[in-house]
């Protein structure tokens, strides 16, 4: 019985890792789509508005930002937790 629950544990575990890299790979999507709003608005405009262009693209720095630290930050927390399941 314990065996098989350990297996449901890791495989918990690696739905929950999984998930993780999903949501990063969320956050990426999201911020490719905002620095490319971002370099059309500036191909396409005249110069009094490029400040919305360099705008889109300072964002989509920030969403790629904070997708990169919470992915981090979780994947530190589950291998913490794992570890913790373990002993």
């Amino acid at each position: 019985m314990k065996k098989r629950l350990n297996s449901y544990n890791k495989l918990a575990e690696e739905r929950t890792i999984m998930s993780n890299e999903r949501t990063l790979l969320s956050y990426i999507r999201t911020a490719l789509t905002a620095v490319i709003f971002g370099l059309a608005i500036l191909q396409f405009t005249r110069d009094n508005n490029r400040f919305i262009g360099y705008s889109a693209i300072i964002v989509g720095a920030v969403i790629l930002f904070i997708g990169f630290v919470h992915f981090i930050l979780l994947k530190k927390r589950i291998k913490k937790e794992a570890g913790d399941d373990e002993d």
